[in-house]
């Protein structure tokens, strides 16, 4: 069992983050230890790591939600399958997209350092 301070830490969210998922139910309700205070199960665990991959990849709560319900149902059905794999494609075709978006930052930065450094490097060449 984790305390939600372990499981704040561990996802890096707020307690908060952690409380609103709970109410919107996008995950299972959570058990409580005799004083009242949450107590996270290893299932909980998995099912939080699912939603944070989720939130990472760019879904929103809507969609985490619908895709949760989706894996928790187990009587899909071909269209069922569809769905839940033009989500997870779209999703891929959006991080794609992200990642050459931070390639191109990289180069830029490459660029305007090299830049610095080669005047950096004239200006030493010429108090020499």
């Amino acid at each position: 069992m984790y305390t939600i301070k372990e499981v704040s830490v561990k996802f890096d969210v707020t307690y908060d983050t952690l409380r609103y998922y709970e109410q919107i139910e996008l995950l299972p309700p959570i058990g409580r230890n005799s004083q009242g205070q949450r107590e996270y199960s290893d299932s909980d665990i998995e099912e939080l790591n699912k939603v944070m991959h989720l939130r990472k990849l760019g879904a929103t709560i809507t969609e985490c939600k619908d895709f949760m319900t989706l894996l928790g149902n187990g009587k899909m059905d071909a269209k069922d399958y569809d769905n839940g794999i033009e989500f997870l494609h779209q999703l891929d075709i959006n991080l794609d997209k992200r990642i050459s978006e931070i390639q191109e930052q990289k180069e830029f930065l490459q660029r305007k350092t090299d830049h610095l450094e080669s005047e950096k490097n004239k200006l030493k060449n010429l108090q020499k």
